[in-house]
């Protein structure tokens, strides 16, 4: 049985697994992609993608809608390259996106279940298992669970098919592109973003010898000159970076390890500093538990020496653990706003597709940004509801929801006039760019951009579209930055910065009245982009996940 397994990567590295190949295999493979290279043809390559010897159906849709257990293929050409495509067949092992992970269960009567994560409740884990059926599993019935291991697709295509067909094949996934029909592409529904003829350049922020581990947030320490913290996903470690006059230097800042979990795409994820950082030592952090199977992100707070150096080895504060049905999709953004008040990104929380409409059901905080009072308690919370959040007097309402309607918002800042600024990770077709406001709905999963998705949780709300949407052919993982506020480029004043996580692809904005007025690239990252940060003088830095942080050079503005 052959399924194809298409790797899709959003803003984690993919899991790599060496598999151990035969020379005979090997060869095979070899002569497979050199078959594959001069082309084929994608009629042919449709047939065989539907029949019952590759069976790809069994696990894959391509134009409707719904979930299997590998991943929809519907803009796959889009998204990869020939030869990723290639790849991505003959070794499935090599890229696999974290939506698409195995689980394996093992029940109290020995029975071993291997499946793609669908759902968790209080009661039953929901797998699709290889043959693309969903299973349903008791809690009760549990003996150990693991998440891991090789790609749900066997290896072995080579010795099933023959080059011509394994060539068609390919031919036909990279026909497989997104189309938006004439006459209905709004004014922020971007298909051609120019490349600026003199693109921006990235200077290393630091020395090849103190490169980070997954990092994926940077962050100036306030009362410092160039003194920066840096998160690492998977070690669960902040680093203080230290750049003076005795040289540069990396020491440790804090260690949340023993309380957090990791995995391929779990961890640490985000840290900020209090606004009276240097006065009361607070900071806060975002990482991800898992409490009798359950996985949550939390949101902790905690306190720096006093010298505001380093963390102070007291426990975390508990303000929110945010409970998910699926290990999907879990926002990951903190951020205090102007109002002094702390922003919470939740992402739906999973499955693909947010089956349960967590995106438009204010009665749980998954798909919204959350806002919370940090400085007070009340109610038996340990936070206080700010008076003027939309729901705080609503009991048809979770009173944190500041604003809903998002899948993953996995980065946001806020602008000099007080705009939030969200870089919302897509679904199947588009990545968004939204400015956000005070009570707002942005429409997931109504809509994926400007596009309606599905009607089934719909509203009786006006939904507020993004200032940008891209399609896949630019990118698959939409990464939020900052307008800019940095003094050395006067000409990039108002202009937001951000990027893309898998296409490495910087991109420049300017709006008015959040309608789009013109949209650009100014450049590449050398690794995948995870985040951006900006300095205490406003200029920006790139987070590149392979272990790097930039400085990021403007040099003149393409919107004069």
């Amino acid at each position: 049985m052959i399924r194809l397994s298409i790797a899709l990567v959003l803003i984690c590295s993919p899991l790599t697994v060496l598999p151990s190949f035969a020379q005979d295999d090997l060869e095979a493979i070899s002569r497979f992609r050199r078959a594959a290279e001069m082309g084929g043809d994608a009629a042919r390559g449709k047939s065989v993608f539907e029949s019952t010897q590759a069976k790809c159906s069994n696990c894959h849709l391509v134009a409707t809608a719904g979930r299997k257990a590998g991943p929809p293929l519907t803009t796959v050409g889009d998204k990869f390259t020939r030869e990723q495509l290639i790849t991505s067949v003959l070794e499935p092992s090599a890229m696999i996106h974290p939506d698409y992970g195995r689980v394996l269960v093992q029940t109290k009567n020995g029975k071993v279940i291997a499946g793609v994560l669908n759902k968790r409740t209080d009661a039953i884990v929901e797998l699709f298992d290889a043959d693309g059926k969903l299973q349903s599993i008791a809690l009760t019935e549990i003996e150990q669970e693991k998440k891991g291991g090789p790609s749900m697709m066997p290896q072995g295509l080579q010795a099933a098919i023959s080059t011509e067909l394994f060539t068609d094949l390919i031919a036909y996934l990279e026909s497989l592109k997104q189309i938006v029909p004439a006459g209905t592409q709004p004014v922020g529904l971007v298909d051609d973003i120019p490349l600026i003829g003199r693109p921006v350049q990235l200077e290393p922020l630091h020395t090849e010898e103190h490169r980070f581990a997954f990092p994926v947030c940077v962050h100036p320490i306030p009362g410092t000159d160039n003194e920066f913290v840096v998160v690492e996903q998977r070690s669960r470690k902040v680093w203080r970076l230290i750049k003076d006059a005795a040289g540069e230097r990396k020491e440790l800042f804090v260690d949340v390890s023993s309380e957090s979990v990791t995995g391929e795409f779990e961890g640490l994820v985000c840290l900020v500093f209090h606004p009276k950082y240097l006065e009361n030592g607070k900071y806060y952090l975002n990482y991800h538990i898992r409490d009798e199977g359950i996985f949550s992100p939390v949101i902790v707070e905690r306190v720096a020496s006093d010298d505001r150096r380093r963390d102070s080895g007291m426990p975390s504060r508990r303000l929110m653990r945010i409970r998910q049905d699926t290990d999907l999709h879990w926002g990951g953004m903190l951020a205090f706003g102007p109002d002094g008040y702390l922003y919470i990104g939740a992402g739906d929380g999973g499955p693909q597709e947010d089956p349960d409409g967590n995106g438009q059901n204010l009665k749980r905080w998954l798909g919204s940004i959350l806002r919370i009072d940090v400085d007070h308690t009340a109610n038996g919370l340990p936070y206080a509801i700010p008076a003027t959040n939309p729901y705080a007097n609503d009991k048809s309402a979770l009173p944190e929801i500041w604003a809903s309607g998002f899948r993953m918002p996995w980065r946001f800042s806020f602008d000099s006039k007080g705009d939030l600024w969200v870089g919302d990770i897509g679904q199947n077709l588009f990545e968004e760019i939204t400015i956000a406001r005070i009570g707002e709905d942005h429409g997931w999963n109504v809509f994926e951009g400007f596009a309606n998705f599905s009607e089934r949780y719909r509203r009786p709300v006006d939904y507020t579209p993004p200032v940008a949407s891209y399609r896949r052919k630019h990118g698959v993982s939409v990464t939020g930055g900052y307008v800019y506020q940095g003094k050395k480029n006067p000409s990039f004043q108002g202009v937001y910065i951000c990027g893309d996580f898998e296409s490495k692809h910087l991109w420049a904005l300017f709006q008015k009245n959040r309608q789009l007025i013109k949209m650009r690239q100014i450049g590449d990252s050398p690794e995948r982009i995870s985040s951006f940060g900006m300095d205490a003088e406003g200029e920006l830095l790139v987070v590149g996940y392979a272990g790097t942080v930039y400085r990021l050079e403007l040099g003149e503005s393409v919107f004069e």
